[in-house]
């Protein structure tokens, strides 16, 4: 997987990294990178990257290759570095802790901006908003609306920011004299889906940008409901206090939003767009985070 520019991490002693530094000044690679960051690279002779295998639109396998939103990103990424990047596909439950223990450089994923992960990483710009809404069956005239979800079986996914939501959720449900029914976690969306329509459970949580293109593909099996968290928003995230690669991150993912190709690819992906999102990453209800 190794590309044009790669070359440095093959170079024994500094001079790698010099020549790195070097074709970045002659404006052979658009991205700013530290000697220190390049040192780090050079080291461990790549970057590691982490995606999801079961989280369309933003990460999937298609006929077994990876595909998706985050996917059209770090080919450009790649594109873009002067460096291989390697890349795992792996179940979401073992991303944020591989990024925390050192295994992977970066989740190169949806990571929802959430108040316990940000006290063990640090996040990118937003590429989407990520607020939970919940899907229900098309032909269940029992749910029509967040009220209604009392006492409902619902899914969510473990260690995901859908299971993170339940707190908004229950608080909304008490607001309106109702309460939170049984909690189903599984490791991916496609079981819970599965058990949606098998009516082992009455409504699925999950971000919008997914639910909604779901609906989009089966409008005669789900119906898209309300949302049921604060307003959430999906970035890349790396191991707290890795600022400089958290810099590269950052400028790579402005540039493709100058250059209007997030936008297009949230068109391509998600059939809808994010004009607004903020330029840095915002706790759930836009909090900023606290250094």
């Amino acid at each position: 997987m190794l590309q044009a520019g790669t070359s440095f991490l093959l170079t024994a002693g500094g001079y790698g990294c010099r020549q790195v530094l070097q074709n970045l000044n002659q404006g052979q690679f658009s991205l700013n990178i530290s000697k220190t960051l390049a040192d780090q690279i050079q080291k461990q002779g790549h970057l590691k990257v982490a995606t999801e295998d079961d989280c369309p639109p933003f990460e999937f396998l298609l006929n077994g290759k990876p595909s998706g939103f985050d996917h059209e990103l770090l080919a450009r990424l790649r594109e873009a570095v002067p460096f291989e990047i390697q890349q795992d596909i792996v179940p979401w439950q073992r991303i944020l802790p591989g990024v925390k223990q050192g295994q992977y450089d970066v989740a190169l994923s949806a990571v929802g901006i959430a108040d316990d992960r940000a006290k063990f990483l640090d996040f990118t710009m937003p590429i989407a908003e990520s607020t939970i809404a919940y899907i229900k069956r098309k032909d269940d005239s029992s749910i029509q609306g967040v009220k209604s979800l009392s006492g409902k079986t619902l899914g969510v996914q473990q260690g995901g920011v859908s299971m993170a939501a339940i707190s908004d959720l229950e608080a909304r449900l008490q607001q309106q004299g109702g309460k939170l029914g049984p909690i189903k976690q599984y490791q991916g969306f496609a079981q819970a889906y599965q058990d949606l329509i098998n009516k082992k459970l009455d409504a699925v949580l999950h971000n919008i940008v997914s639910l909604s293109v779901l609906v989009d593909e089966k409008p005669a099996i789900f119906e898209l409901g309300e949302q049921v968290s604060r307003k959430l928003y999906a970035a890349w995230a790396v191991k707290k206090g890795n600022r400089e690669l958290l810099d590269l991150l950052n400028q790579f993912l402005q540039q493709q939003w100058e250059q209007g190709t997030l936008k297009k690819l949230q068109q391509d992906w998600f059939k809808m767009t994010f004009d607004n999102l903020p330029q840095e990453p915002l706790l759930p209800g836009d909090r900023r985070i606290s250094s």
